[in-house]
């Protein structure tokens, strides 16, 4: 069995972050369990793009253009501002890393073309921990991209507590 050293291929980790405490976990658990001195961390954000829709018609009015100038720019900076803040931590634990904004109304797909996009040799996400039948209805993020992602994904799901 090979050490885990610096002489071992770099590998390319995608984590993808939303603030939430489901990717701290993923986090948490990437620097506490499989992380290596030679990774490269690829943290992928993906932000909702603000457009109108023609389901507004007339039943409702539509935003002035510049709220939804302010709200993309508010929307912006807050994906920057998650990005900044995880790679701050990275830092603090020596892990080699970039954040990435994408703008997409599917997280999934474009997570997924994230993975493709970086060659990732692993993708390491949460899970909210919602059950199979609400899963099964509703979809999830994290089961779209273990079913489309060329990589192997690992989900770090909720803990016995969390998941309560």
């Amino acid at each position: 069995m090979a050490s885990a050293g610096v002489d071992e291929k770099p590998r390319t980790i995608v984590l993808p972050l939303d603030g939430s405490e489901h990717s701290e976990r993923a986090f948490r658990w990437y620097v506490n369990n499989v992380r290596r001195p030679n990774d490269n961390v690829k943290f992928v954000n993906i932000i909702e793009p603000v457009y109108t829709s023609p389901t507004f018609g007339a039943a409702m009015e539509l935003p002035p253009l510049p709220d939804i100038s302010r709200v993309m720019t508010e929307t912006v900076e807050s994906g920057k501002k998650v990005c900044q803040e995880k790679m701050h931590q990275a830092k603090a634990y020596n892990i080699n890393s970039q954040a990435f904004l994408y703008v997409d109304s599917r997280p999934g797909p474009a997570i997924v073309k994230a993975v493709q996009d970086y060659d990732a040799d692993l993708v390491i996400m949460g899970n909210r921990g919602i059950g199979t039948v609400r899963r099964t209805f509703l979809g999830s993020v994290s089961d779209y991209v273990l079913h489309h992602s060329h990589a192997p994904v690992l989900i770090v799901p909720p803990n016995a507590t969390e998941a309560k």
